[in-house]
């Protein structure tokens, strides 16, 4: 029996929008890769595409690879990280954070990689039991 490893990215973006003038902006963290649009099929050869941004919309992008044992295509990986709720609690873990220290990028790369990590050994664990 062959074991593989597989490297997906999962990318963050932080937009600034604002609200009622210039000084009441609001920094929200959205999921760029994968495309997470309920009801949004594509092709499995068609690219991932962003949701658009003028350039003076984004803050900062935030990027966590992840290293997975599953056996899953690109798309099949995708539709479980949507499906087990795993973008759901990165992105609890990203709102509030300011990146001031030089640490908490790693930090919290560590802990999202770390949320997946969880939801792929839950996913191993029904499979088993089932």
């Amino acid at each position: 029996m062959e074991f593989g490893v597989t490297e997906y990215t999962i990318v963050f973006r932080r937009a600034l929008r604002q609200r009622n003038g210039p000084r009441a902006t609001r920094a929200v963290w959205t999921v760029v890769r994968p495309f997470t649009r309920v009801g949004a099929e594509r092709p499995a050869d068609q690219p991932i595409e962003a949701p658009k941004a003028s350039a003076n919309d984004v803050a900062q992008v935030f990027v966590v690879p992840i290293c997975s044992t599953l056996a899953l295509d690109t798309r099949a990986y995708e539709k479980f990280l949507v499906q087990s709720g795993a973008l759901n609690r990165a992105l609890r873990a990203l709102n509030g954070l300011t990146f001031a220290q030089p640490q908490t990028a790693e930090n919290t790369r560590k802990q999202i990689q770390s949320i997946v990590m969880a939801a792929e050994v839950n996913h191993i664990v029904r499979k088993m039991s089932a």
